[in-house]
């Protein structure tokens, strides 16, 4: 999956093609995610949270110590 595929999708739950080229449908919440999905019956889809470009992922955040 190339990256630059989710820029626009920061802090958002997006659904990929099964090949994770291309986003098929985004929203803020999976429960929204989920209720497109099944509106639109996608299937075969990969769902991925956009985790913050510039933040931290360790469950301590910046804390010093």
């Amino acid at each position: 999956m190339k990256a630059n595929i989710l820029l626009k999708y920061e802090n958002k739950w997006v659904a990929l093609n099964s090949n994770r080229n291309k986003v098929l449908h985004a929203a803020n919440t999976i429960d929204q995610l989920n209720k497109v999905l099944t509106k639109t019956k996608e299937k075969d889809v990969i769902l991925h949270y956009v985790m913050p470009f510039n933040g931290n992922i360790s469950p301590l955040g910046s804390q010093n110590g």
